[in-house]
């Protein structure tokens, strides 16, 4: 060992072997914090988080299998005896940055429950039916499903093209209440929609706001399995001297309908559309509850010969007894200001008595026929186990035989239905 006047002097350090894989972890790890910072401590990023998500990919990725390289090379080279510390500084760096945004999420939320859920984001969704160009009020900021946030002025030669996002407060926000939610809905206070311009100045254009009744979400509350209530859209309607917003479930997904049946929820109703009328669906009720259609108008179907181009539109769910006639009414794309209305009685089960295996959620496919006419199926999925053993139905409706290019309820399953169980 080299001497000085001093004494011994160490020139070998016990991390020097292992310095470049070290090395490359706190890189990495000093990458992945800083791209979880950003996306933070920014929550309108719009097309930003593409640009984290590609340099996350294009030079996290090689850090990453370096890193494993590396740590593998040390352990052949030890013979599996690399110190547990030489473990804990190439991976241990990574984790925990990777842990940012996450634990981000948890203390927002943490937050917003303190808040008493008012910094909690809402969901949009709008129909332009005033013929106008619209700058819709997007404060604080909001963001659509790509990240971007709306594309506006929102067009209005075509109402069949909807605009949705979600909406987040700020801090400034909360502290001039200038948010118009609270606990996750309207303040009793709005009774105007405020339009904004392209400088982003709100106070241009007010218009009435005619509010419909918030869906009753009680029964959900023994059956819920997931934290809070199903999500609520707010649907904007905006017309030529007034706007129109009326709260609806939204759609539900895959994993929350599963969710619903293995908890044996009753009294839920799934609906399903066939449009065979001549114009698409921009709104739509049922017994006065508005319902969620999607993005987008629902299309026409064309007539025969032509092929079947839709096989069911999913839309919001609704609890609705099925027993009395379903009052239903709706607007379409040629005339977005008039009503169409109809009544129809959904079909019982020939057999009352549930199958063996069948889900307690009610499932409807509406005919949307010519002339406002009005027919309905029906059906209920059957399980064995987690495997659907097919579906009973009360088969297609006679008045809907003669226009139903697409088929009946079984037909929205495709070839993996399974058969229509009788009834």
């Amino acid at each position: 060992m080299p001497r000085t006047a001093d004494g011994p002097v160490m020139t070998d350090s016990p991390y020097r072997t292992y310095r470049v894989g070290i090395g490359v972890s706190l890189l990495l790890a000093a990458l992945i914090a800083t791209l979880s910072l950003i996306a933070v401590s920014s929550p309108n990023l719009g097309w930003g988080v593409v640009a984290l998500a590609t340099i996350a990919i294009w030079a996290g990725v090689p850090l990453l299998l370096v890193l494993l390289l590396a740590w593998l090379r040390y352990m052949v080279r030890q013979r599996g005896q690399v110190p547990g510390r030489i473990h804990v500084l190439m991976f241990v760096p990574t984790a925990a940055a990777m842990l940012i945004i996450p634990l981000w999420h948890v203390l927002q939320g943490s937050v917003d429950s303190l808040a008493g859920g008012s910094r909690v984001s809402i969901a949009e969704l709008h129909v332009n039916l005033s013929g106008q160009p619209l700058w819709l009020d997007t404060s604080p900021y909001a963001s659509t499903g790509s990240g971007a946030g709306p594309d506006l002025p929102m067009q209005g030669e075509t109402p069949q093209r909807f605009l949705a996002f979600h909406r987040y407060p700020n801090p400034q926000s909360d502290a001039d209440r200038g948010f118009p939610y609270e606990d996750a809905r309207l303040k009793p206070s709005v009774d105007h929609y405020r339009y904004a311009t392209p400088s982003g100045d709100r106070a241009v254009t007010d218009v009435p706001l005619v509010r419909r009744p918030y869906p009753d979400l009680a029964p959900f509350n023994a059956a819920w399995r997931r934290a809070g209530t199903p999500e609520l859209v707010h649907i904007y309607y905006h017309y030529s001297d007034h706007v129109e917003v009326a709260p609806a479930l939204a759609r539900f997904s895959g994993f929350t309908t599963d969710d619903l049946e293995r908890s044996r929820f009753e009294g839920l109703t799934l609906f399903k559309i066939h449009n065979y009328d001549s114009a698409p669906i921009l709104r739509m009720e049922i017994n006065g509850l508005t319902l969620d259609i999607g993005d987008g108008a629902i299309a026409n179907i064309p007539e025969a010969p032509r092929d079947c181009t839709a096989y069911g539109y999913p839309v919001s769910p609704a609890l609705l007894p099925l027993n009395l006639p379903l009052q239903v009414r709706w607007q379409t794309a040629d005339a977005p200001t008039r009503w169409h209305s109809a009544r129809v009685q959904v079909p019982a089960f020939r057999q009352p008595q549930p199958l063996q295996g069948q889900s307690t959620l009610q499932r409807v496919l509406l005919y949307m026929l010519p002339d406002d006419a009005l027919a309905a199926e029906r059906y209920a999925e059957v399980f064995d186990g987690d495997s659907r053993r097919g579906i009973k139905a009360t088969g297609l409706p006679a008045s809907a035989a003669t226009y139903a290019v697409c088929g009946s309820a079984r037909a929205t399953y495709g070839e993996g239905a399974g058969t229509v169980l009788a009834d």
